[in-house]
């Protein structure tokens, strides 16, 4: 009876290791680390991981790639905006602007709002083609009504990046947030 404790007991063992092994243990592939990069300016931050990096010389304020998706972030003080001009109104205006110079557009993702701890954030998701390449374009508009700033965020990327990271871009995009 002892002899068939012992067992047991390591044959229990063993399906502990190998099962927190395959569940997240040692051998599991970690989480990238995450960089923190500033959007000049705007006293603003968002975290990407590490396989991003700072593009140059684009018309927005702060633009990340990885090559096979593009961060880009354009920030304004409401002060420097056309009186009564929403967040939303800005929202509508960049989203007007990328489909007027697409093709093929179709909605994924109908625009909808939520809160965030640092900001309210109108989102949607279309895809659209450029000279025949089909991406997708997650949009985002974060109001900091405190900071009184608001920021358009597009995250561009080729489909099936987008499919396999949908919940990390977002989670990329969702943390832009004032400096503290």
């Amino acid at each position: 009876m002892k002899k068939a404790l012992i067992i047991l007991l390591a044959v229990c063992m063993l399906w502990a290791a190998v099962g927190c092994t395959a569940l997240g243990g040692a051998n599991a592939p970690t989480e990238p680390e995450r960089k923190t990069f500033l959007v000049p300016g705007y006293n603003l931050q968002i975290m990407a991981d590490e396989t991003y990096s700072e593009k140059t010389g684009g018309s927005f304020d702060l633009q990340l790639t990885n090559n096979s998706t593009y961060i880009s972030v354009m920030a304004y003080n409401y002060s420097d905006l056309d009186e009564g001009t929403t967040a939303r109104d800005l929202y509508d205006f960049h989203n007007e602007d990328i489909t007027s110079k697409r093709d093929a557009v179709n909605t994924v993702e109908e625009t909808y709002t939520f809160t965030l701890p640092q900001a309210e954030v109108i989102h949607g998701v279309f895809t659209a083609e450029k000279e025949g390449n089909k991406n997708y374009y997650a949009s985002y508009l974060f109001d900091f009504p405190e900071k009184e700033t608001v920021a358009w965020v597009l995250v561009t990327a080729i489909p099936s990046y987008y499919e396999n990271n949908k919940e990390h871009l977002n989670n990329m995009a969702c943390s832009l947030a004032p400096i503290e």
